[in-house]
């Protein structure tokens, strides 16, 4: 009758013994010069992996709040007509956009402002004042209780003529298709990091597993528990993954760092709008956190598995 074994030998145990300190015998030789490699390597992996989170949640926020702002503005485009008022336009078109539900502000963009829009093609406003500019309406709409924007739309090119409404429905589009790519690549980038990162543990669980071989054999063949040997495996190349991780990542953080205050001081002063942007916060931490335990499972795993098919072809 066999023998109930005791609890370490679970999946606690297995837990416990892959943390160091907790039960871990010098089983796996520690190798100064391949670990400090391995370490340095799974660094590497892990500080392009951490950037390539760091950048997917990055573009995600920043496409989300742009989506946000587009979703809650339009904007109403007076072309200047001949025969008519444009300021008389701009009035009536401002009458009927104050007077539908759902629409929260009404902006009448100035001739200097809609002409400064221009600069970039056109040149400077005072080159383009005598060109017919339109003229330009920002309007601010209730997100929670929109207007009909077709219906708006359709009321405005009724009543005041070369008048159009862009709700920015094909930018959002192109926006939202070009954030799903960013991410699907990012995610395709990160898988491949993670697999080279098995990989290597792979092939260094293997080297490690030569240089003991006549110790594994003998404990083995005089009936050692085939977890044991695997779990003394797995928490060496467990916390040789988790110290690289650290390393790597503490790298891509500090690098986060130093982009984030570079673009809030780019000439020693102050700029308030890129302290808003999502470079560096609380969710980056935790992505770059979540790289790190990810490194360090695969790199336990890896060595665990290995080590299972080694043993196996000793039976």
């Amino acid at each position: 009758m066999s023998e109930k074994r005791p609890l370490r030998y679970g999946m606690f145990g297995a837990m416990m013994r892959s943390i160091p300190l907790f039960g871990r015998d010098p089983l796996v030789a520690a190798d100064q010069v391949t670990d400090r490699a391995l370490v340095a390597v799974i660094a590497i992996l892990t500080f392009l992996a951490a950037l390539t989170a760091s950048a997917a949640q990055l573009t995600a926020a920043t496409a989300m709040r742009w989506q946000v702002m587009m979703a809650s503005e339009v904007t109403v485009q007076l072309k200047p007509q001949a025969g008519r008022s444009i300021d008389a336009d701009i009035v009536r078109a401002s009458d009927i956009l104050r007077g539908t539900g759902g629409i929260t502000s009404v902006k009448v963009l100035s001739r200097e402002e809609s002409a400064k829009l221009l600069e970039p093609w056109l040149g400077s406003a005072s080159s383009i004042e005598s060109l017919p500019i339109p003229r330009l309406i920002t309007v601010q709409i209730d997100t929670r209780q929109p207007p009909d924007l077709t219906s708006v739309g359709k009321m405005l090119s009724d009543a005041v003529p070369g008048a159009s409404l862009d709700d920015h429905r094909t930018w959002t589009k192109r926006l939202g298709h070009l954030s799903d790519l960013f991410l699907t690549a990012s995610f395709g980038a990160l898988l491949l990091v993670v697999m080279t990162t098995g990989l290597t543990i792979v092939f260094a669980t293997r080297g490690a597993m030569a240089g003991n071989r006549e110790i594994i054999e003998v404990l083995h063949f005089i009936g050692a528990d085939d977890r044991y040997i695997a779990g003394q495996f797995q928490s060496h190349f467990a916390v040789l993954g988790v110290r690289g991780g650290l390393l790597g990542g503490g790298a891509a953080l500090l690098l986060a760092l130093t982009l984030k205050f570079s673009m809030m001081f780019p000439d020693g002063l102050p700029f308030s709008g890129i302290s808003e942007m999502p470079i560096l916060d609380w969710q980056t931490v935790f992505v770059t956190f979540g790289v790190i335990m990810l490194v360090g499972i695969v790199a336990g795993l890896a060595s665990r598995i290995t080590v299972y098919r080694t043993i196996g072809m000793l039976a």
